[in-house]
């Protein structure tokens, strides 16, 4: 790397919080972990925060994180958002669109590098009735088409998750709503090719099969009761003030 960055920023959503790699105590790990050691590890050093909070949306984001980490003075910062608006059926898309580019420029005027993603379509792997389906994807796509100009406009590094998942069920964990360990892992090694023009020396073994079983009308009965149920009960339910339980507020010194 011909670069060397201090101190790293991660915002987010789940995603960002390690959902669907947790270690064997429970506690998520996830690409911006995995991300942030591999850069200590290449340069010899880092300090790094998360700040992302399962749940989210962006406008929640911008208010709760963004002049956290911008108090943090950051020279690397990633901003990953948009998943917890975009299945809400009462979306104004273009609010959250502009809540985005408020994200980007105030994280931006740390003067930091800025790390975002588009959203991968887990309607590729999910049971979903067609015209949930189709009303999903249009929303995404829509929703991409932004993060692509809104990351070229603002000279961001914005990687295409939703061209990477894109049909990999190895890539999602056994919830089919989040990346399983190796999709993280993914997703980290992306994210440090796209910065560092490097690949990773260390990438993540493909799993021989899936984590979960997708065919057969037994086992989308029992994700649609145990998991979709509950967590569309989460979205679409009353609005909860969501607590500070940011993972790493503050800086780590990992080597």
């Amino acid at each position: 790397m011909n670069r060397r960055w201090t101190k790293f920023v991660a915002l987010g959503d789940s995603l960002t919080e390690g959902v669907g790699d947790e270690d064997e105590t429970g506690r998520p790990r996830g690409w911006a972990d995995r991300f942030a050691e591999e850069i200590a590890r290449r340069q010899g050093g880092l300090r790094y925060a998360n700040l992302a909070v399962r749940g989210l949306v962006t406008a929640e984001v911008l208010t709760t994180q963004v002049p956290a980490a911008v108090a943090l003075r950051p020279d690397l910062v990633s901003a990953i958002v948009g998943m917890n608006d975009l299945v809400r059926p009462n979306l104004s898309l273009r609010t959250v669109l502009r809540d985005y580019d408020t994200l980007l420029d105030q994280v931006g005027s740390t003067g930091a590098t800025i790390l975002t993603a588009t959203l991968p379509d887990p309607g590729a792997v999910l049971p979903l009735p067609p015209v949930v389906r189709s009303r999903f994807a249009s929303r995404l796509s829509r929703f991409n088409d932004h993060i692509r100009g809104s990351a070229r406009n603002r000279r961001a590094h914005c990687l295409d998750l939703a061209r990477l998942a894109d049909g990999d069920t190895h890539a999602w964990s056994a919830d089919r709503l989040h990346p399983s360990p190796y999709g993280h892992q993914v997703v980290a090694d992306e994210f440090l090719a796209l910065l560092t023009g490097v690949r990773s020396d260390r990438p993540e073994p493909r799993p021989a099969d899936p984590p979960h079983e997708l065919a057969g009308l037994a086992p989308s009965l029992r994700w649609l009761t145990t998991t979709a149920a509950p967590w569309l009960r989460r979205q679409f339910g009353a609005p909860v003030s969501v607590p500070n339980r940011a993972k790493a507020p503050d800086y780590l010194a990992l080597t």
